[in-house]
């Protein structure tokens, strides 16, 4: 279960755990996101010819709404009640509480809570309290997601198993030439990329007024690089504002959603991710497994990626001066980008494995099946 049918990090992670748990053990897996439109996941779903339903969720916090959550949760306990299902494995927050609080009503043997992020949303508050009592597991995607169900829920701490997030890219649709080619690129253009859908969490702003930056650092005669943002607009607007604003319509591309991430990825020649907070960022492991180096935030989730060769490439939030001079000095040192991009290759396929991954959560599930 998942908050919607857009694709996003979490969503990427539940449908490649669901091929695998299909095509390992032969499972009935079903996709259900907690509202009724469909999106980039629901298309993938019926290419890879999984059933998938949106559930329409009204729901608002606080005890003055009991009694309408209360009915929320009776409809969608019995729309679960027809799916059948054994097992729960609900994606992010709301998923998460709604799942703990509906399961034991639904027939389902188990219901396994995913932490896919560093905790955020986790405050206290009686709905949230109660679904994490009533959750028997725990799943998280980083040691700082861990720590934060420990923190907020005192949860027991063998109840809680940390999976890292596997990689797999799909084959490209299209090659570096004509990804370039479609985007106007010529080849000795240099071209960075962040790939995140743009809304509050992400620090988008930061990156931006870096790459306003970059002008006075690089050499006269070195083409202007190219920023290329690949996402769907969740209430970041402004970024478009902000854009324009700093003179940057020239050399800053908004994608929008991409279905040809691996594509995309070949045709650029470093991964930028400027964020707030994250857990184990599906966007940056990708970019990784695609050979390239990665400018970063310096936040826990993302250390946990790239390990201590990219320490060094890790700049304070917020600080557009240090990630614009990191940047400069991939685009002056072409053979430092490409070395730090085969090391951060190597873990990934190290310690990231998308086969390894589910491999583990599906002997969580089963060391804990009743």
């Amino acid at each position: 279960m998942f908050n919607n049918l857009e694709l996003g990090g979490a969503e990427r992670q539940g449908l490649m755990l669901a091929r695998f748990l299909r095509e390992r053990y032969a499972a009935d897996v079903r996709i259900l996101g907690l509202h009724e439109a469909p999106g980039r996941l629901s298309q993938l779903c019926d290419q890879a010819g999984l059933p998938w339903k949106g559930i329409r969720v009204s729901w608002q916090w606080g005890l003055r709404h009991v009694f309408t959550n209360l009915r929320e949760l009776q409809r969608i306990a019995a729309a679960l009640r027809q799916e059948k299902p054994d097992l729960l494995l609900p994606y992010t927050f709301f998923p998460n509480v709604v799942c703990g609080l509906v399961w034991r009503c639904t027939g389902a043997k188990l219901c396994i809570w995913n932490q896919r992020d560093e905790g955020r949303f986790l405050e206290p508050e009686p709905w949230r309290g109660l679904a994490s009592r009533l959750t028997p597991y725990f799943l998280a995607n980083s040691e700082d997601g861990r720590e934060a169900l420990l923190h907020a829920f005192a949860v027991s701490p063998d109840k809680i198993a940390v999976v890292p997030n596997g990689v797999v890219l799909d084959p490209p649709l299209a090659d570096r030439r004509e990804w370039r080619e479609r985007l106007n690129l010529a080849d000795d253009v240099f071209a960075a990329c962040m790939v995140a859908n743009i809304h509050e969490y992400k620090d988008h702003p930061t990156l931006l007024r870096a790459w306003r930056s970059l002008a006075d650092l690089l050499p006269q005669g070195v083409p202007a690089p190219v920023l290329l943002l690949a996402g769907r607009v969740d209430h970041g607007e402004f970024v478009h504002d902000l854009a324009a604003s700093l003179g940057l319509n020239d050399c800053v591309r908004f994608l929008g959603a991409i279905g040809d991430v691996a594509g995309l990825l070949r045709a650029v020649d470093l991964c930028v991710h400027s964020s707030r907070t994250e857990g184990l960022p599906n966007a940056v492991l990708e970019a990784m497994a695609s050979g390239l180096a990665v400018v970063a935030t310096d936040i826990p989730g993302i250390r946990e990626a790239v390990g201590g060769d990219g320490y060094r490439f890790l700049v304070p939030a917020g600080d557009p001066q240090a990630l614009a001079e990191l940047i400069a000095k991939f685009i002056r040192e072409p053979a430092l980008c490409r070395t730090l991009g085969e090391r951060m290759r190597m873990r990934v396929s190290e310690l990231f494995d998308a086969n390894a991954s589910c491999l583990k959560v599906a002997g969580f599930i089963e060391g804990r099946w009743p």
